[in-house]
């Protein structure tokens, strides 16, 4: 798998996860968008 595979895999696998998190009232809406965000910031090494 390329380097670009990874990150893609990587990133659907947190965001289902997020989902999850969304779906049973663990965390809001707002943090979800933030932890998402962070998340793309890490993967892409910025």
């Amino acid at each position: 798998m390329n380097n670009e595979a990874i990150i893609r895999y990587k990133f659907y696998l947190c965001r289902n996860f997020l989902d999850k998190l969304l779906n049973e009232n663990l965390i809001t809406e707002v943090q979800r968008r933030k932890i998402e965000s962070a998340v793309i910031k890490r993967l892409s090494g910025i």
